[in-house]
């Protein structure tokens, strides 16, 4: 069985290709800094609404966000 995650590192990648800081991009969703950096390194996953809201200040659908999981 296989399901999907969110993938913080396509976050990290995507913000700085983009050129956005964690501050300017905490600012944009409503969110802050800190908690950017929280997604960006795995501590915490951003619900449904937040990585919308992310998605759509970086201008990427929020597919680029999430990865395949595959069970063993």
């Amino acid at each position: 069985m296989s399901g999907f995650s969110f993938d913080p590192v396509a976050l990290r990648r995507i913000r700085t290709d983009r050129g956005v800081s964690q501050k300017k991009l905490g600012a944009a969703t409503g969110t802050s800094r800190v908690l950017i950096s929280h997604y960006e390194n795995g501590h915490y996953r951003p619900s449904i609404a937040t990585l919308a809201a992310i998605a759509h200040a970086l201008d990427v659908p929020m597919d680029d966000f999430i990865k395949a999981e595959v069970a063993t």
